[in-house]
């Protein structure tokens, strides 16, 4: 592979994937933080005409909005997903100037093997960050569950 098929295949692609990621990321932790404080505040105004019958109702739907939105905010992680994706992203671009520069680890003769590794432990880093932060999420199978595949032992 050359140097310029790495960039675009690789460097180039990794970096808008995380780019991307940690864009949408942002705007649903944005989007639910928003609506939880509109909702949050809304609150007292709603309790001081709560003797107009419906607004008991309304008000314990705010309740369990705010419940659920902030459930869902803490199970997906936004926040942490947002500011990991914009880490390897700016890293990943980091290197490249280092890079196109000849600056200090890439100016030798091996400079672009060494730009690979530190581009691919980058990546492989994020990777197993991610496995991490998301190995205790429901919607995430089990590595435990692979083992299955194999016939029961039997003790007898």
């Amino acid at each position: 592979m050359t140097e310029q098929e790495y960039f675009d295949q690789r460097l180039e692609d990794q970096r808008a994937f995380f780019e991307k990621k940690s864009t949408e990321n942002k705007k649903k932790y944005f989007r639910f933080k928003v609506i939880v404080i509109i909702l949050s505040a809304s609150l007292p105004f709603v309790v001081k005409y709560s003797d107009v019958p419906a607004f008991p109702e309304i008000i314990g739907l705010i309740g369990v909005i705010i419940s659920i939105l902030s459930g869902i905010d803490t199970l997906y992680n936004y926040q942490e997903h947002w500011v990991n994706y914009r880490k390897v992203e700016e890293a990943l671009k980091r290197e490249k100037f280092l890079y196109l520069t000849d600056s200090e680890p890439y100016n030798t003769r091996t400079k672009f093997k060494k730009f690979v590794a530190n581009i691919e432990s980058i990546i492989a880093s994020e990777n197993n960050e991610w496995v991490n932060v998301n190995k205790n999420q429901p919607s995430q199978v089990s590595t435990n569950t692979l083992s299955q595949d194999k016939p029961p032992v039997s003790e007898e």
